[in-house]
Protein backbone atom coordinates (compact mmCIF):
# COMPACT_ATOMS: atom_id res chain seq x y z
CA UNK A 1 0.00 0.00 0.00
CA UNK A 2 0.93 3.60 -0.39
CA UNK A 3 1.24 6.37 2.12
CA UNK A 4 -1.91 8.36 2.89
CA UNK A 5 -1.58 11.67 1.05
CA UNK A 6 -4.73 13.10 2.60
CA UNK A 7 -5.76 12.69 6.22
CA UNK A 8 -9.43 13.22 7.11
CA UNK A 9 -11.12 14.07 10.41
CA UNK A 10 -13.91 11.87 11.76
CA UNK A 11 -16.45 14.24 10.22
CA UNK A 12 -14.86 13.78 6.77
CA UNK A 13 -13.10 17.14 6.50
CA UNK A 14 -9.52 17.31 5.27
CA UNK A 15 -7.21 17.51 8.26
CA UNK A 16 -3.86 17.34 6.46
CA UNK A 17 -2.91 17.34 2.79
CA UNK A 18 0.64 16.30 1.98
CA UNK A 19 2.48 17.89 -0.91
CA UNK A 20 5.65 16.62 -2.53
CA UNK A 21 8.59 17.88 -4.52
CA UNK A 22 7.93 15.93 -7.71
CA UNK A 23 11.64 16.00 -8.62
CA UNK A 24 12.35 13.42 -5.91
CA UNK A 25 9.20 12.05 -4.28
CA UNK A 26 6.15 10.45 -5.81
CA UNK A 27 2.89 10.79 -3.86
CA UNK A 28 1.30 7.57 -2.68
CA UNK A 29 4.50 5.54 -3.08
CA UNK A 30 6.13 4.07 -0.01
CA UNK A 31 9.83 3.27 -0.33
CA UNK A 32 11.71 0.75 1.76
CA UNK A 33 14.65 1.82 3.90
CA UNK A 34 16.99 0.58 1.21
CA UNK A 35 16.94 0.27 -2.54
CA UNK A 36 15.46 3.69 -3.25
CA UNK A 37 17.24 4.95 -6.34
CA UNK A 38 17.59 8.56 -5.28
CA UNK A 39 18.83 11.03 -7.86
CA UNK A 40 22.09 12.54 -6.67
CA UNK A 41 22.83 14.56 -9.79
CA UNK A 42 20.46 15.11 -12.68
CA UNK A 43 21.37 15.35 -16.34
CA UNK A 44 20.18 18.96 -16.37
CA UNK A 45 22.76 19.78 -13.70
CA UNK A 46 25.48 18.08 -15.74
CA UNK A 47 24.48 20.25 -18.72
CA UNK A 48 24.55 23.39 -16.57
CA UNK A 49 28.01 22.51 -15.22
CA UNK A 50 29.21 21.95 -18.79
CA UNK A 51 27.62 25.22 -19.95
CA UNK A 52 29.30 27.17 -17.17
CA UNK A 53 32.68 25.57 -17.88
CA UNK A 54 32.40 26.18 -21.63
CA UNK A 55 31.46 29.81 -21.05
CA UNK A 56 34.41 30.35 -18.69
CA UNK A 57 36.92 29.09 -21.27
CA UNK A 58 35.35 31.25 -23.98
CA UNK A 59 33.42 28.60 -25.90
CA UNK A 60 30.12 30.49 -25.85
CA UNK A 61 28.59 28.50 -28.71
CA UNK A 62 28.94 25.24 -26.80
CA UNK A 63 27.68 26.91 -23.59
CA UNK A 64 24.58 28.12 -25.46
CA UNK A 65 24.01 24.66 -26.91
CA UNK A 66 23.97 23.08 -23.43
CA UNK A 67 21.86 25.85 -21.92
CA UNK A 68 19.32 25.72 -24.73
CA UNK A 69 18.96 21.94 -24.41
CA UNK A 70 17.61 22.52 -20.92
CA UNK A 71 15.37 25.41 -21.90
CA UNK A 72 13.86 23.54 -24.85
CA UNK A 73 13.11 20.54 -22.61
CA UNK A 74 11.68 22.73 -19.84
CA UNK A 75 9.53 24.98 -22.03
CA UNK A 76 8.79 22.48 -24.80
CA UNK A 77 9.34 25.27 -27.28
CA UNK A 78 12.53 26.15 -29.23
CA UNK A 79 11.49 29.82 -29.11
CA UNK A 80 12.57 29.83 -25.43
CA UNK A 81 16.17 29.45 -26.52
CA UNK A 82 18.73 32.11 -25.61
CA UNK A 83 21.00 33.76 -28.17
CA UNK A 84 23.26 35.81 -25.85
CA UNK A 85 26.97 35.41 -26.63
CA UNK A 86 28.64 37.99 -24.37
CA UNK A 87 30.50 36.07 -21.65
CA UNK A 88 29.41 37.94 -18.50
CA UNK A 89 25.78 38.17 -19.63
CA UNK A 90 25.78 34.47 -20.53
CA UNK A 91 27.34 33.67 -17.13
CA UNK A 92 24.43 35.43 -15.40
CA UNK A 93 21.90 33.59 -17.59
CA UNK A 94 23.50 30.27 -16.61
CA UNK A 95 23.34 31.25 -12.92
CA UNK A 96 19.67 32.18 -13.34
CA UNK A 97 18.94 28.89 -15.08
CA UNK A 98 20.66 26.95 -12.27
CA UNK A 99 18.50 28.79 -9.75
CA UNK A 100 15.30 27.90 -11.61
CA UNK A 101 16.20 24.37 -12.74
CA UNK A 102 17.62 23.22 -9.41
CA UNK A 103 15.04 24.91 -7.19
CA UNK A 104 14.31 22.97 -3.97
CA UNK A 105 17.27 20.64 -4.55
CA UNK A 106 19.64 22.20 -2.01
CA UNK A 107 22.16 23.62 -4.48
CA UNK A 108 21.57 27.37 -4.23
CA UNK A 109 23.69 28.11 -1.13
CA UNK A 110 26.66 26.20 -2.54
CA UNK A 111 26.30 27.92 -5.92
CA UNK A 112 26.32 31.33 -4.24
CA UNK A 113 29.40 30.50 -2.16
CA UNK A 114 31.20 28.93 -5.14
CA UNK A 115 30.60 31.94 -7.35
CA UNK A 116 31.44 34.50 -4.64
CA UNK A 117 27.93 36.00 -4.58
CA UNK A 118 26.81 34.69 -1.18
CA UNK A 119 27.58 37.87 0.79
CA UNK A 120 25.68 40.01 -1.73
CA UNK A 121 22.60 37.78 -1.95
CA UNK A 122 22.47 36.34 1.57
CA UNK A 123 23.99 39.26 3.49
CA UNK A 124 20.59 40.75 4.40
CA UNK A 125 19.65 37.32 5.82
CA UNK A 126 22.65 37.23 8.20
CA UNK A 127 25.37 35.70 6.01
CA UNK A 128 28.84 36.83 7.11
CA UNK A 129 31.65 36.68 4.56
CA UNK A 130 34.73 34.93 5.92
CA UNK A 131 32.65 32.90 8.36
CA UNK A 132 29.56 31.33 6.83
CA UNK A 133 31.22 29.82 3.76
CA UNK A 134 32.24 26.88 5.97
CA UNK A 135 30.30 24.95 8.58
CA UNK A 136 31.60 24.61 12.14
CA UNK A 137 33.59 21.50 12.93
CA UNK A 138 31.83 19.54 15.70
CA UNK A 139 33.74 19.80 18.98
CA UNK A 140 33.59 16.01 19.34
CA UNK A 141 35.64 15.64 16.15
CA UNK A 142 38.25 18.12 17.37
CA UNK A 143 38.43 16.21 20.67
CA UNK A 144 38.83 12.85 18.91
CA UNK A 145 41.83 14.14 16.95
CA UNK A 146 43.37 15.52 20.16
CA UNK A 147 43.69 18.98 18.64
CA UNK A 148 45.12 17.90 15.26
CA UNK A 149 41.97 19.33 13.69
CA UNK A 150 41.05 22.92 14.42
CA UNK A 151 37.82 24.88 14.31
CA UNK A 152 36.89 26.78 11.14
CA UNK A 153 37.35 30.58 11.37
CA UNK A 154 34.58 32.51 13.09
CA UNK A 155 33.24 29.65 15.23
Amino acid sequence: GGTPDTTYTESGEIEQLETYNQKVFMPGVQFAQWGYNRKIIRYAEVLLIAAEAANEVGNNALALQYLNQIRTRAFGDPSAEIAETEQSALRQLIYDERRAELALEGERFYDLVRTGRAAEVLGPLGFEAGRNELFPVPQSEIDITEGAMSQNPGY
